[in-house]
């Protein structure tokens, strides 16, 4: 019995050193937050297409990256990672059921300089499944933003 509450007594000096030391941590730390604009990649949608499928991916996949904190849809002549979208019919007879689709990750630094390679993907889509595949494609965006965050000149 004696050296259960030998055990209590340690255990309840611990937990009041541990709460006194956590106190003390938040006080040393500046309350000054900073903006996640480390992350923010600047990013431009190109679709190329004529089917109705292709054009709602496009469309999801811009209404992602705007939604998102991640990155900053951007027209102007900066450097910036751009998605190209390519889509057809899968059946030209049947243009509803599914869409053949590329999506082609590039860098470029300015509108006038070449553009670099950095990844592709290519499948087939059907209406049902075009949010899921958007939010893949924003998803893969991002890993590939994080892999070349490099290529960015840097700031001064």
């Amino acid at each position: 019995m004696k050296v259960y509450k030998f055990i209590v007594v340690i255990c309840a000096m611990f937990m009041v050193l541990g709460l006194g030391s956590n106190a003390y941590a938040a006080n040393a730390v500046p309350n000054t937050p900073k903006k996640l604009n480390e992350r923010l990649s600047p990013v431009m949608v190109e679709f190329e297409g004529v089917d109705s499928i292709g054009s709602k991916l496009s469309t999801r996949i811009k209404e992602l990256f705007n939604a998102s904190n991640l990155f900053n849809l951007e027209g102007a002549d900066v450097p910036k990672f751009r998605v190209l979208i390519s889509s057809a019919p899968e059946f030209k007879s049947r243009p509803s059921v599914g869409s053949a689709y590329s999506v082609v990750w590039l860098f470029s630094l300015s509108d006038a300089t070449l553009r670099h390679y950095l990844s592709v993907e290519v499948g087939v889509v059907s209406d049902e499944d075009v949010n899921d595949l958007a939010a893949k494609i924003v998803e893969k965006t991002d890993s590939i933003a994080m892999r070349y965050s490099y290529l960015f000149p840097e700031k001064k």
